[in-house]
């Protein structure tokens, strides 16, 4: 919903500025998306890989709401929230927004700059969501995944920091045909 309101603007100013029509679907034809915004990585298992920039609430909602709307089997959200000092003032709003997904996986918090002085952790987070399950390291959240995932199967790893790698990990990973092939 979000990139065709983008797409309806670009064609109207494309054509006030006198690009012809032609030339403006010739330009919407190439686009393949904005990185790290619902960015398709590939396929593990059978199961697609996707990876999403959100890292406030209405942003993750927008991606759980396109999560549901594309068919697949079980959806995996990945999240991993973005510094301390935001975690704690978006607090209930995450703790409300990942409880509308299927299964949330909360990997711990990227720091970026800062320092855990606020005794907010992603245990929290994930103790208040029942369909949550938290784990400290990438790994365990790869090793977990690879036991659970099956074909048409959807994973989004969500966040601004390093979340992505999971799914690139899983992609590239050697134990399992990533490509499912």
């Amino acid at each position: 919903e979000h990139n065709i309101l983008n797409a309806l603007s670009v064609v109207m100013c494309a054509h006030l500025l006198g690009i012809s029509f032609e030339d403006i679907k010739k330009g919407l034809n190439d686009f393949s998306g904005a990185k790290r915004r619902f960015e398709y990585k590939g396929i593990f298992n059978g199961a697609e890989i996707y990876d999403d920039y959100a890292h406030h609430p209405s942003e993750i909602e927008t991606t759980i709401k396109s999560v549901k709307a594309k068919p697949h089997k079980k959806s995996y959200i990945i999240f991993q929230p973005h510094t301390y000092t935001r975690t704690m003032a978006l607090k209930d709003e995450f703790i409300e927004v990942l409880k509308k997904a299927e299964n949330v996986i909360i990997a711990d918090i990227y720091a970026a700059r800062e320092k855990n002085t606020l005794g907010i952790t992603s245990e929290i987070l994930s103790d208040n969501i029942p369909n949550a399950k938290y784990f400290k390291t990438f790994g365990e959240i790869e090793n977990y995944l690879k036991t659970v995932l099956e074909s048409n199967d959807l994973v989004v790893t969500v966040g601004a920091g390093d979340v992505y790698k999971i799914g690139e990990n899983l992609i590239n990973s050697t134990d399992t045909n990533a490509e499912g092939k």
